[in-house]
């Protein structure tokens, strides 16, 4: 995974939790790419936030988001979030920003990306 992957990646989760939680994470096309999203927070040293994303995909059956989205969809309206609140906790802990991703991404990168958080 390439630096652009991983900041792409890393972009994809804060836009879609950001904006709807982890259930509009995993109903979007960015939870196709789940375990990648994880490997990403813990290759720039985000491990806390990596932590809370394992715990969202734990939720699924078998303890991992599917990667196809329309299994993930199902799951997901039926079973695990029926009424859009399953994680409520994990995106409140993901709002407080354990770690600063924004710094961690320009460590990584080697520069400053201008961005908020």
């Amino acid at each position: 995974m390439d630096r652009d992957e991983i900041v792409r990646l890393i972009d994809a989760l804060e836009g879609e939790v950001n904006d709807g939680g982890f259930d509009q994470f995993f109903y979007n096309s960015a939870g196709d790419e789940t375990a990648e999203v994880i490997q990403a927070l813990e290759t720039i040293g985000a491990v806390k936030m990596a932590d809370i994303v394992r715990r969202a995909a734990g939720r699924f059956p078998g303890g991992m988001s599917p990667k196809d989205r329309f299994e993930r969809q199902d799951l997901l309206l039926d079973t695990v979030s029926p009424k859009s609140d399953a994680f409520r906790d994990l995106d409140e802990e993901f709002y407080a920003y354990p770690e600063n991703l924004s710094a961690l991404r320009s460590q990584y990168t080697g520069c400053s990306l201008g961005l908020s958080r």
